[in-house]
């Protein structure tokens, strides 16, 4: 902006300035003011023909005028112009009366016009302007109870208390949990002391029948003291259940008269917000008096005579209060009546004398057992639809249409002195009054007041017959269907679109309607949609900003900077205009001049939305003229602001000499320049609006946190108060520079180049590169610059002759400011580097000058270095300059700010008056720029640095821009990530933003010169595993457990010295394994975290200082086979000394922002595991300085080893390289001698996302997020070969990657003359290539550099690829100019790779089995759980939704990232019909349906319509079902419950009819999930099983018999299933179990859902080993055939089972005798031997067995045999113990048969009698002996062999 003239004062002007200010509003006035017509009847009956009776009633009164029902204004437009506590949205004049009165409507403005309908015989026309239409009939409420006017609210002014209500959603249901009020009472800041968190009660409430509402009572001053929330959610809490959050807004600093008194209403999936919500007494029958009700005659045929009848019931019986006649009602009309003011509750209606159901209207059915009942609400059930079979229901009336209209540009006042002349806004001024008319063909045209969607709302409705096609809109009523409106203050016909369910007219801005251009435009679109009128209008061919495309070429001796270009929509432009095509006049007015109304009010709502931070210095854009005086004339100047401020309302503006000082270049904050003495300060700064410091890499306001709006992309795209795309935005834009010397020519510095600009040299426009997606500012010729001359405010060349910077102004208009493209910003940011002494040498290479930047121009100007503010050039001003000099003061590098002049401004921020004289002659000797102000002094260190500068445009006229820069050139090559995540359902969008995710490696070879040592780091650590390998070294020790005890060797976490052969490290190397018994699944993975926990402590209450670690790395091994672990089931986590966590908080896991870089999991492989510690959230007060332990666990029961678990720090290079240019000092990481590609270990580079200098890591990696670009300055030397190659998840991403020079892609190689590198085949392009390393084709010439450059180099002129095919390559040097020098600039490529996301999709199908009732068309829902997102939890928590499913209308949720895991299940259908079957086809790795029917999986790539696509299949039926639910318990043999160390087991479910007589049917076997048995596995919950939707009857049979089920348990072999039947065993892990089915439980069905219950106990009790005593007798001498021993038969023994007192037990003893080959068997009772072994089956316990007989001539055992069986399967014999031997296949005398039980085989051994007598006989002991082997070293010897088993091995 420049010094502007007053305009020319006439005389006619002043009289016409004079004529406009007074109060000629007569018309207005009597529109406003005008009694809507009524008809009245005695009865209160308003019917469709007009009809009266004599009944002495009287109506309300209906003519609902502003001044009788003190209708208030939005208390959203009020502002009292206080500074900083204001609120609204600046567009009421301050201090208006009218809104100190809170808003009420009529409760009964009922539509006049309905009284006329049936005199023209039409159908029913009526729009639904009755009975409380300030409500709205989206919200299920009773509002209707209570007038609006009675309305007591909390939010009015001294009011201590509030209450927000809740309405949960259905699907909630009514179960046994709480609701919590959440709240952040603060715009910024976490922790407790900024949210309400409260306990909500639960209420009786009529208006919701079918849900659950809660309210919460809050307190103004300790619960919402800003009065306003940023964020306000409800959470459902139930018992071992995931918490449910749902979120009404967030991030929305919202006032509390939105929130206040209401319910907020969430159906599932969208919002409803109901205003001043009301509790109801349904006891109270009074509550509905006065209400209106209808009757609507929807039958064929005209009804004689209709009467309404109420009742009320008085001492037990209904009694008649009233009776109104309705008259004859013709067919499809209505008549409307009220309810009468004496207590009634019921109602039935006299059709011709036949009586209608009697219904209660206050939802009571105690009247009678045929009586019906609902509840009154005037928003959806008021109205009685009568049809022909009187199958009548009350409802709203058929047939209405809701049509919006949104007032929020249309709204602001227009009766400004020197502005439109009059009152043409809608609503008019100081009104709230929408009004509308609407027609159709063959209907009555009607028209009336519409109702303002809430309180305080921009929105206003009205609801129509679906006969009326066009509605036109205004500020006062529309009496007849000739509109006449030529100032806007209404629109013309519009026809109702019916493309959308809530269509809303958007109406336009002022600008041009108001100026006498006719009715007032807009558009159609949904309502609630950001307005976009160029969207909205499809201006497609004529946008409001033409940016046409051209082929961008890059020059030579460019710099290309990357720009984003702000543009700023005027208010005609808000219109979907383009400002080349205004024809408004050109001179000085308030039209021309304040042309950003809606922007600016847009602006003001911003800075006071947040209370907490006060805006000081409020900016805005336009010409805001100050009443000033003119020096030369002394005149005021005219078209001051202050004639439009009030309609305006601006934040800020009480302070008005501030206001001025910050928006226009006149005066200073003191109000010096008003007057005509004063100097003015048009080329003067205002410093100090802006923060020292970007957050979140942009500015922020000054003193706050608030992001300047201007650079706020979110706020002109949408969130803004303005609900409006306010501007637009253009990111990737190249700002060239050209190189110039005698930039400057002080001293000898015209030798030294700067990249330079100047709009008055250089006109650019902005252009879209056909190339690309991006933009380029495009040069122009000398005639094409006329759209860039700075004008003055009345048009005119300004003085100087200049041109501006107008990227916009390509078509603008000569001499005609009023269509620039005024009110833009750029934000320019790139990297520099700094030398150690901040100079540089001219081209004579002698010469050395300071480092400059400096800037000339207006309006605003900010410089950041680093992020800190580094030059403040701020201000609406004409052109003021700016500098910054380099340099080294006190051996320090530092650079000093300079601003050549500064008005009184912000005093906490002002450069010092500087008189040294310091100046710069720019362009020319003699063209001095003087310094008069300088700021501190700052210091700044060698190397890399990010250079942002901000510049606006918003003070209109000038816009001049000149910059210069002489940064030192580097040779550069930059690596750029970006994800394109743009075909991703948005509900992933978030989940790759700031994902530091993508690996790269990086090699080089360089081609010339020798060796050159890269600069080392130095990284600090902390190993926990071995402290002593620390630097420095640590002294702490650390011990392993598990945070649940061992179970029987189930769970561990230990500390393993000697670590077995799997994981291949050496002996020295100390291991964790981890193992826990049981998987973590259900009912949410990581529910049992606390009780799988592995703990690493520090030991004696040891504790570390982790911070200034940037990382924590850890190597993994997973022991299994079953499958490749994921890092997302693992999860790591910190605990301080207060047992603070920092890691896997809640039910998340490893992955995210937590990894720094990707991983790839295999099973049986040592996977090194890093994670970025500043990302790893934590609790709020972690203390990094106490670390006291590290845990470790998994979802999955997997063996897992950990090794090297060290914290480090980032590595920093111990020298940072500097300004560097001699190519043989750069390094070349051992290749130079090796000939070959080596990893680039310490190269050095610098980020956009990070500060400092990083290096690449000791693998050649390095680590990119999405968004990031690092920069190698110097690091590579020039023609050497890179191999950049990234390692990617290709299941997730396809890639691709570009090769950019001086930010232009190189579309074709070329080899230039051939002196440096030739092309290997033809020339290519580098422009979106598919790979992930690139390959240039170009090959270096060996003495490309010259001969001597190859000393100590071994390169032959070969690319790497003739070694290796795989190693691609580029070489780094120009593609533009490959012969290009040293002295003919640097080489600066960037590689950009480009990962474009995969996506799939889910589909979930409704089905119905055909049984039962049909379920035709119902829909039901489904909650689905995302998580894993892309295989790498990129979620930060569980992603849930709730999705509508109908019947055979399959659901499909489409552009999930491939590899995402999803649980699916089906919310408890409402309609009462049973989920009887899941199903899955499709999908990734671990699809499937679980126990629960709910559906489990993975997404893979590929469409919908693809067969591999993950398709879910839910059926339901409505028919008898039973719901099985079962659990397995364990008993020991003595029926001691064992609950650990369980095995997996196998059920099966069989079912048969049920028959009460005859012979019973065989069990059938049922296939469940398509399976004949399933396992049963132990896990945190027990052995659980359950068998759902099970039909109970057989639905194939006409008679539908009954089934009858059971669940049996069995085992699994090659043949398949084998159950075990009731008290039968089973052999499970080599123990037999006696199985047991008791008890069964069966519930009847429940009526509402038709379901029954059956439950089943599966007992297996461990059963006692049976024995068999195996005795073989035969001679001690070998007496028998072929000299072998003898067999004896005939002898008998005698077993005897002995109690604990050496008592023989009850049935014994038992008697066997040994048959002819020596066996004892059963002696028969003729005392022979049967067929039957002796002694089987014998129980554990203490036996003698004695020999009774002994064969002929032989020799009786002198004592018995003592043996002893033991239950746990141990064999005593004669006291000794019996010796177990595992040896295989070997004879043995004790042995363990398949079915468990044992054998003790015993050979007895008898010597003959001897020829001589002799006393005594055989010791026992002795012949026993003889008859065992004598060498083993146990007398019995056991053999394991392995039987059928209930599990299988996992």
């Amino acid at each position: 902006m420049s010094k502007h003239s007053p305009p020319p004062r006439t005389l006619s002007r002043r009289l016409a300035a004079l004529l406009a200010a007074l109060p000629v509003y007569a018309e207005a006035l009597d529109s406003a003011t005008q009694m809507q017509e009524t008809v009245e009847t005695d009865n209160n009956v308003e019917t469709d023909n007009n009809g009266e009776t004599d009944s002495d009633v009287e109506t309300d009164d209906k003519s609902g005028t502003k001044e009788d029902k003190g209708t208030g204004t939005d208390s959203n437009d009020t502002n009292d112009n206080a500074l900083p506590n204001t609120t609204g949205d600046s567009n009421t004049t301050a201090d208006d009366a009218v809104n100190d009165t809170p808003q009420t409507l009529p409760a009964d403005n009922i539509d006049t016009t309905a009284a006329d309908e049936n005199k023209n015989n039409t159908n029913d026309t009526t729009s639904k302007d009755f009975s409380d239409n300030s409500e709205s009939s989206d919200y299920n409420q009773l509002q209707d109870d209570g007038e609006a006017g009675d309305i007591s609210l909390a939010t009015e002014s001294g009011k201590e208390t509030f209450t927000i209500y809740f309405a949960a959603p259905s699907s909630w249901g009514n179960g046994d949990y709480q609701v919590y009020f959440n709240a952040q009472k603060v715009q910024y800041g976490e922790g407790d002391a900024n949210y309400v968190n409260r306990l909500m009660e639960k209420i009786e409430t009529l208006n919701y029948p079918d849900r659950n509402v809660y309210k919460v009572d809050l307190t103004n001053s300790t619960d919402c003291p800003y009065d306003h929330y940023n964020k306000l959610e409800f959470c459902k809490k139930e018992t071992n259940k995931n918490d449910v959050w749902i979120q009404a807004f967030v991030d929305k600093w919202t006032e509390k008269s939105e929130f206040a008194n209401s319910l907020y209403d969430y159906d599932g999936s969208n919002w409803k917000l109901v205003p001043n919500y009301q509790t109801f007494d349904r006891n109270n029958h009074k509550s509905f008096a006065g209400k209106t009700m209808f009757f609507q005659n929807q039958s064929n045929a005209t009804l004689a005579k209709v009467q309404a009848v109420f009742y009320e019931k008085i001492d037990g019986s209904l009694q008649t209060v009233k009776t109104i006649d309705l008259e004859a009602i013709e067919a499809g009309k209505h008549a409307s009546f009220t309810i009468p003011d004496e207590n009634c509750s019921y109602i039935r209606f006299l059709v011709s004398g036949e009586e209608t159901p009697r219904y209660s209207f206050y939802g009571q059915q105690d009247g009678g057992e045929t009586d019906k009942f609902f509840t009154y609400d005037s928003a959806k059930a008021f109205c009685y639809v009568y049809q022909t079979n009187d199958s009548g229901s009350w409802t709203t009336l058929q047939g209405e249409n809701r049509v919006y209209f949104d007032a929020t540009f249309s709204k602001m006042k227009t009766n400004s002195p020197n502005d439109a002349g009059g009152n043409y806004s809608i609503p008019a001024a100081d009104s709230t009054s929408v009004y509308y008319r609407a027609k159709g063909e063959g209907v009555n045209s009607v028209s009336g007041l519409m109702t303002q969607d809430s309180p305080n709302s921009n929105l206003y409705y009205v609801e129509l017959n679906a006969a009326y096609t066009e509605i036109a809109f205004s500020q006062g009523d529309l009496t007849n269907d000739t509109i006449s409106a030529n100032n806007g203050q209404s629109t013309a016909w519009e026809i109702i679109p019916q493309t959308y369910e809530n269509p809303c007219f958007y109406a336009d801005t002022y600008d041009d309607s108001v100026y006498g251009k006719g009715p007032r435009s807009g558009y159609w679109d949904k309502k609630g949609e950001i307005r976009d009128a160029e969207k909205g209008k499809g201006k497609t061919n004529d946008p409001v900003v033409n940016v046409p495309p051209a082929t961008f070429t890059p020059e030579s001796n460019t710099k290309y900077i990357n720009t984003t270009l702000y543009d700023y929509y005027t208010d005609w432009e808000l219109n979907g205009n383009n400002r080349d095509k205004y024809k408004g006049d050109n001179g000085a007015s308030q039209r021309n001049w304040v042309t950003f109304r809606q922007f600016d009010q847009a602006l003001s709502d911003y800075y006071q939305k947040d209370r907490t931070q006060t805006v000081l210095y409020p900016m805005y854009t336009g010409q805001f003229q100050p009443a000033a005086y003119d020096k030369n004339d002394g005149k005021l100047w005219g078209f001051g602001f202050a004639e439009v401020a009030d309609s305006l309302n601006l934040y800020g503006y009480n302070e008005t000499n501030k206001f001025m000082a910050v928006n226009n270049s006149t005066i200073d904050v003191d109000g010096n320049g008003l007057k005509a003495t004063d100097d003015k300060y048009y080329d003067d700064a205002f410093q100090g609006l802006t923060g020292d410091n970007l957050v979140d890499g942009e500015p922020v306001m000054y003193n706050t946190k608030l992001t300047v709006p201007y650079f706020n992309k979110d706020f002109l795209l949408k969130s803004n108060s303005k609900n409006a795309k306010l501007g637009e935005v253009y990111d990737n834009v190249s700002f060239p520079f050209t190189k110039r010397q005698g930039v400057f020519h002080n001293g000898n510095e015209s030798s030294v180049e700067y990249w330079y600009f100047d709009s008055n040299d250089t006109t650019l426009y902005l252009k879209q590169d056909t190339g690309n997606t991006g933009y380029f500012l495009q040069k122009q010729e000398k005639d094409k610059r006329t759209g860039s001359r700075n004008l003055k405010s009345n048009s005119d060349y300004h003085e100087n002759g200049t041109f501006g910077f107008f990227p916009f102004n390509e078509n603008s208009t000569d001499h005609q400011a009023s269509t620039y493209n005024y009110g833009f910003g750029a934000k320019l940011k790139f990297q520099f580097t700094m030398n150690e002494d901040g100079q540089v040498y001219g081209t004579d290479g002698e010469t050395k000058v300071p480092i400059k930047f400096f800037f000339s121009g207006d309006d605003d100007v900010w410089v950041y270095i680093d992020d800190e503010l580094a030059l403040d050039v701020g201000g609406d001003h004409g052109k003021v300059s700016g500098l910054l000099e380099f340099g080294l003061k006190d051996g320090n590098l530092v650079y000093t700010p300079y601003v050549s002049d500064v008005k009184a401004s912000n005093a906490a921020r002002m450069y010092q008056y500087d008189s040294s004289g310091k100046s710069v002659e720019y362009l020319k000797t003699g063209n001095n720029i003087p310094f008069h102000y300088k700021g501190t002094e700052k210091p700044i260190t060698p190397g890399t640095h990010t250079l942002t500068m901000y510049y606006m445009e918003r003070g209109m006229w000038e816009s001049n821009m000149a910059v210069a820069f002489n940064f030192p050139d580097n040779n550069e090559l930059q690596v750029q990530k970006i994800v394109e995540d743009r075909n991703v359902n948005k509900l992933f969008k978030g989940c790759f933003d700031d994902q530091r995710l993508f690996n790269f490696t990086i090699r080089n070879q360089a081609t010339h010169y020798g060796k050159t040592e890269a600069a080392g780091d130095a990284v600090t650590t902390i190993n926990l595993l071995q402290p002593g390998k620390s630097t420095p070294v640590q002294n702490f020790t650390t011990t392993a457990t598990h945070a649940e005890p061992d179970t029987g060797g189930k769970n561990r976490f230990t500390i393993v010295n000697n670590p077995p052969d799997n994981p291949n490290v050496t002996d020295d190397t100390p291991l964790l394994n981890w193992y826990t018994q049981f998987e973590d699944l259900t009912p949410s993975p990581g529910s049992n975290k606390e009780k799988r926990y592995g703990i690493l402590a520090l030991g004696d209450g040891q504790t570390i200082d982790i911070t200034g670690m940037s990382y924590l790395s850890f190597d993994v091994y997973v022991d299994s086979n079953e499958g490749d672990a994921a890092l997302s089931n693992m999860y790591l986590q910190l605990r301080d000394s207060g047992d603070k966590k920092k890691g896997c908080l809640g039910q998340t896991f490893i992955g995210g922002k937590d990894l720094y870089g990707q991983v790839e999991m295999h099973n049986r492989q040592w996977i090194t595991v890093k994670l970025s510690l500043d990302d790893v959230k934590a609790e709020e007060g972690f203390d990094e300085r106490n670390v006291k332990e590290l845990r470790f666990g998994c979802n999955y029961p997997r063996s897992i080893y950990l090794r090297n678990i060290v914290f480090s720090s980032k590595a920093v290079p111990q020298t940072v390289t500097g300004f560097t240019t001699e190519q043989k000092d750069i390094a070349d990481y051992g290749s130079a001698q090796k000939g070959e590609l080596m990893p680039a270990v310490n190269a050095q580079y610098t980020s956009d996302a990070e500060k400092g200098t990083m290096v690449v890591d000791k693998n050649g990696g390095f680590v990119l997020k999405a968004g990031e670009t690092i920069s190698f300055k110097d690091q590579f030397r020039r023609g050497s070969y890179l191999s950049i190659n990234e390692q990617v998840d290709k299941n997730l991403f396809d890639t691709q990657w570009t090769i950019y020079e001086d930010g232009m892609p190189v579309k074709s190689t070329t080899a230039g003359r051939g002196e440096k590198l030739k092309l290997n085949g033809e020339p290519i392009s580098l422009k979106d290539q598919t790979g992930t390393a690139p390959d240039d084709g170009r090959i270096e010439l060996e003495n490309a550099e010259g001969v001597n450059a190859q000393n100590g180099n071994s390169y032959k002129g070969e690319k790497p690829s003739t070694k290796n095919k795989d190693d691609n390559t580029i070489v780094f040097r120009s593609y533009a100019n490959p012969d290009a020098t040293d002295a003919e600039g640097e080489t600066q490529l960037k590689v950009v790779f480009v990962n474009t996301v995969k996506t799939g999709s889910l589909t979930i199908k409704k089905e119905q089995d055909g049984k039962g009732e049909n379920l035709d068309d119902r829909t039901y829902t489904f909650r689905v759980r995302f998580t894993n997102v892309g295989g790498h939890a990129l979620e930060d928590e569980a992603i849930v939704r709730e999705y509508p499913v109908t019947v055979d209308k399959p659901f499909t949720i489409d552009k999930i990232p491939v590899g995402t895991r999803f649980t699916i299940e089906e919310l408890t259908p409402e309609d009462g019909s049973k989920l009887t079957n899941a199903s899955v086809t499709g999908g990734g790795s671990g699809t499937m349906v679980l126990n629960n029917l709910t559906v489990r999986g993975s997404i893979v790539e590929g469409a919908a319509s693809d067969g591999n696509q993950a398709v879910a299949t839910f059926t339901n039926t409505r028919q008898e079902t039973l719901d099985i639910t079962g659990e397995k318990v364990w008993k020991d043999a003595n029926g001691t419950p064992v609950t650990s160390n369980l095995p997996d087991i196998y059920v099966q479910l069989q079912r048969r009819h049920k028959i009460t007589q005859g012979a019973q049917e065989a069990w059938q076997l049922v296939k469940y999930q398509n399976q004949d048995y399933r396992p049963v596995i132990n896990n945190y919950g027990g052995m659980k099983f359950s068998f759902l939707g099970l039909p109970a009857k057989d639905y194939s049979k006409n008679d539908k018999p009954d089934f009858e089920y059971r669940v049996v348990e069995g085992y699994v072999d090659t043949e398949g299933f084998h159950a075990v039947e009731e008290g039968k065993t089973i052999t499970i892990d080599e123990k037999v179990y006696c199985v047991t089915y008791n008890p069964v439980t069966v519930s009847k069905p429940d009526d509402s859902s038709n379901n029954a219950k059956q439950t089943v106990t599966i007992t297996n009790r461990q059963q006692d080993p049976k024995f068999t005593l195996d005795v073989t007798k035969k001679s001690a001498e070998n007496d028998g055939e072929n000299d072998q021993q003898k067999l004896l038969a005939g002898v008998e023994f005698t077993l005897e089972k002995l109690n604990a007192s050496g008592q023989v037990e009850e049935g014994y003893p038992k008697y066997g005798i040994t048959n002819d080959q020596g066996k004892l068997m059963i002696k028969g009772e003729d005392g022979n031997p049967t067929n039957d072994s002796a002694f089987t089956g014998l129980e554990a316990g203490k036996y003698r067995l004695t020999e009774t007989k002994a064969a002929e001539n032989y020799n009786l055992l002198s004592a018995p045999i003592l043996v002893t069986f033991g239950k746990d399967g141990t064999c005593t014999l004669n006291g000794s113990t019996i010796k177990v031997s595992a040896k295989e296949n070997k004879p043995t005398e004790f042995t363990k048969n398949e079915d468990g039980s044992y054998t003790l085989a015993l050979t007895v051994l008898n010597r003959k009698t001897p020829a001589l007598p002799h006393t005594g006989a055989d010791a026992p002991s002795l012949w026993l002996l003889i008859g065992l082997p004598l060498a083993v070293a146990g007398l019995l010897i056991l053999v394991f062999r392995y039987n059928k088993k209930g599990g299988r091995t996992r």
